[in-house]
């Protein structure tokens, strides 16, 4: 974006600009002066020299926004032309060349990014940490190559560690070598054409239909009602525990009988609406509102919503008999349910709320057979009318 610099825009107007992951102000006296910003600090920037030696485009970083001013930078500017005439910089003799970039340094700006698009970019973190950095870290991005990542991922399946998480390492290095190449430090991504395990690990933990009456026996006499609230309200509108936890009185609608969930709340990044059927509006007349007027389900003791509440349902799902039932298990209680009562894949995707209903057919497309079973046998009932009930005896007859 070529603008006319200015002191004042320096100070004052580099907030105005910052709409993007990373903005180039280009000075429209066309010397090569830029000043780059990016979306973690939109605040201040950073000056560059962007100029040509052997018709190769190199970049030098003169200083930070809030280190020099504008005319230190464009003097800068002059002295740095200089030296790139004369010859004596260092930059003159020497180009940097696509892939010299360290793995180390494409993590630091990848994880600054992630941070601000990613809901799970702390799980990236912890991927890099334990087994990535230790093999690449040190290692220039040109160095690293699809052999190198398959090796690391057939080395985690040997730790005992399942095909999904091996895959979450492959899938974290695609998504770095993605963005090398997008950001200009590389051709080809290094982790094109690797193998994924694409190992199916989901884990059924469906209770019974008796075991599933115990747990609505404890959920309803249980001494901590809060928790107990919290986890029938789970298993009747199949929100995810966080959407449960931050949810918020005002974004209740009893007439529309909605749930909002705001953007920042919701793993898609956009809102959505969760449906309030009758047992989820019952749960919400039982709770007492004098504890917090703001979130829904709130600690008595502190007057502050929930944020771990993983101790008090290992003991209520231990009294049940259900030991390995999550949280999360009563989401699925909620999908699976929806579809044996003839609901469609596309009616449950939009009741979970995901962004691509491809996830939905994914994890409950075997769930639905019910469903179909009863459209087939609506064209068998039809078929029945015109086809043979023994075709044995009817050609007995035709042969007399």
């Amino acid at each position: 974006m070529i603008v006319k610099l200015t002191q004042h825009l320096i100070d004052h107007g580099l907030a105005t600009y910052a709409t993007a992951r990373r903005v180039e102000l280009v000075s429209d006296e066309r010397n090569g002066l830029y000043v780059e910003l990016r979306d973690t600090n939109k605040t201040e920037g950073t000056y560059y020299l962007r100029y040509k030696v052997a018709s190769k485009t190199c970049h030098t970083r003169i200083g930070r926004t809030s280190e020099m001013s504008l005319a230190d930078a464009r003097k800068k500017v002059m002295a740095l032309k200089l030296e790139i005439g004369n010859g004596t910089h260092s930059n003159a003799t020497k180009v940097v060349k696509k892939g010299d970039m360290l793995m180390n340094d494409l993590w630091a700006e990848y994880y600054e990014f992630a941070k601000s698009t990613k809901r799970s970019f702390k799980r990236d973190e912890q991927l890099w940490r334990l087994r990535i950095q230790p093999r690449f870290g040190h290692l220039k991005l040109s160095a690293v190559n699809v052999r190198q990542i398959q090796t690391m991922m057939m080395d985690i399946r040997k730790e005992g560690l399942s095909g999904a998480s091996a895959d979450h390492h492959g899938q974290l290095l695609r998504r770095m070598g993605n963005l090398a190449v997008k950001w200009g430090y590389l051709d080809v991504n290094f982790a094109r054409g690797i193998q994924l395990y694409h190992e199916f690990n989901e884990v059924n933990n469906m209770p019974s239909n008796e075991q599933f009456q115990k747990l609505i026996h404890v959920l309803n006499t249980d001494d901590n009602r809060p928790i107990c609230q919290l986890v029938l309200f789970l298993l009747s509108t199949g929100c995810r525990l966080n959407e449960a936890l931050s949810a918020q009185w005002k974004n209740i609608s009893l007439s529309r009988r909605i749930l909002t969930v705001p953007h920042d709340s919701s793993k898609s990044k956009r809102p959505r609406h969760i449906v309030l059927n009758d047992a989820a509006l019952n749960i919400l007349e039982q709770i007492d509102r004098k504890d917090s007027d703001i979130y829904v389900f709130t600690n008595s003791k502190t007057q502050k919503r929930f944020v771990n509440v993983f101790k008090p349902w290992s003991r209520i799902r231990a009294k049940a008999g259900l030991d390995s039932f999550r949280l999360h298990d009563c989401r699925h209680y909620y999908s699976t349910s929806a579809l044996e009562n003839g609901a469609t894949l596309h009616e449950v995707s939009q009741l979970l709320g995901h962004a691509d209903s491809r996830m939905t057919e994914k994890r409950y497309s075997h769930l639905s057979n019910s469903t179909m079973l009863t459209a087939a046998n609506s064209v068998s009932d039809k078929l029945s009318k015109f086809m043979v009930i023994n075709p044995d005896a009817d050609r007995s007859n035709a042969a007399a």
